[in-house]
């Protein structure tokens, strides 16, 4: 629900004028999901939030029905016209607007609103800055009951990929077939028996399939693990209710003894694992010290892999943010595919996952991490420090 109380402090205290969250055919999906706005949504609408005084609401018509629930005035328009004078009158007084608007495009999370309605609102004299950081404090913050449940579902992952690895070595050791495929539907029947869901089916990759990030078995697709082959799983799943926050982890293993582990392996897998450790330790010594934001910490994370030579191989973001959804509203850790400059606040959630990809393998370490008042919590517990024999 709206804090227009606590948003006005913010706002004052940022020197921004308001906060205009503007929508067309529910594409600004930040402001649908803070104003709460349900069902069919097919015209134009804005709410603005003022530094001071009540919120308003200029509103379709013939939609008014589903704005009621919020706070302000509420102003039906029917034509563009008379939507664009009310919008002018709205923001005549008014000077340094928040938008879900992203300078350059440099973070498209935030940037939801149509070139063609800046220009109009910039027309009227206003001058617009990004809301990210607004969304990231009144959006993606956990409450402490998220937070729990968050790390309930963490935990019962953990146990999940323990039985999963275990399941591999069981039937290699037997020699009995095992795919990708089977291993990830095993997963899944997991989360079944825990009452878990998740967005998209888990990852079992072996090998030159674990070095494609975002590979998928399926039942048509999928290969046999076999004695020496590298093994990634990643699964991440959430509580079967609406204030479910997701887990999310990466582990490695190797259908073999730690003798047999390729050294290449080994090599590849230490300099990911400093990579990842050295993201923790920068948040945890700067962040009482002065902002920190998430680009920031993809470059701290970065550097390990580039002065190691495999910077060419690190084709993907450090971490992306973690909610309700596996891929929350809140700040990545990402300076290589957008330009993340959102500041990392109390209650947000992230995932940490640094990784090596080359046409024969893959490899992936994966953590996630909530700021807290007293710093930076690993809350998938315990990190993997080398690849695990499975036999």
């Amino acid at each position: 629900m709206l804090d227009i109380d606590r948003i006005q402090t913010y706002l004052k205290e940022h020197e921004l004028d308001g906060w205009l969250m503007a929508d067309f055919h529910a594409r600004n999906d930040i402001a649908v999901e803070l104003l709460e706005l349900k069902g069919v949504l097919t015209r134009r609408s804005f709410y603005f939030i003022p530094a001071e005084g009540e919120p308003t609401g200029l509103i379709p018509e013939i939609e008014k029905s589903k704005f009621t629930h919020l706070p302000g005035e509420l102003k039906p328009f029917a034509g563009y016209r008379e939507m664009e004078r009310e919008l002018a009158n709205l923001l005549e007084a008014h000077k340094w607007v928040a938008m879900e608007y992203s300078r350059m495009g440099r973070l498209p999370y935030i940037g939801l609103v149509d070139a063609g309605t800046v220009e109009m609102v910039r027309s009227m004299g206003v001058e617009i800055v990004s809301s990210a950081d607004l969304v990231a404090a009144f959006q993606a913050r956990l409450t402490e009951a998220q937070a729990a449940l968050h790390r309930e579902a963490a935990d019962i992952l953990m146990e999940i990929k323990d039985g999963a690895f275990k399941l591999i070595a069981d039937a290699v050791s037997n020699d009995r077939v095992i795919t990708e495929y089977d291993v990830s539907r095993h997963i899944l029947g997991k989360f079944k028996e825990n009452d878990l869901v998740c967005e998209y089916n888990p990852i079992c990759a072996v090998d030159a399939n674990a070095g494609n990030p975002h590979y998928q078995p399926t039942a048509d697709k999928s290969e046999c693990i076999a004695r020496g082959n590298l093994i990634l799983i990643d699964l991440w799943a959430k509580h079967n209710i609406p204030d479910g926050i997701y887990g999310d982890i990466t582990w490695m293993a190797y259908a073999g003894t730690r003798e047999e582990i390729p050294e290449k392996y080994n090599k590849m897998f230490d300099v990911i694992v400093r990579a990842r450790d050295a993201a923790i330790t920068f948040i945890e010594e700067n962040m009482r010290q002065r902002p920190v934001y998430g680009s920031e910490v993809d470059d701290a994370c970065r550097a390990i892999i580039e002065e190691a030579g495999y910077g060419e191989y690190f084709t993907h973001r450090t971490g992306h943010s973690i909610g309700t959804h596996g891929h929350g509203s809140g700040p990545n850790i990402d300076n290589l595919e957008t330009e993340d400059r959102r500041l990392l606040q109390s209650g947000h959630l992230f995932s940490i996952e640094p990784g090596i990809y080359m046409d024969d393998c893959g490899l992936r370490t994966e953590i996630d991490c909530l700021i807290t008042d007293d710093g930076c919590e690993v809350t998938t517990l315990p990190k993997q420090t080398c690849i695990l024999a499975l036999l």
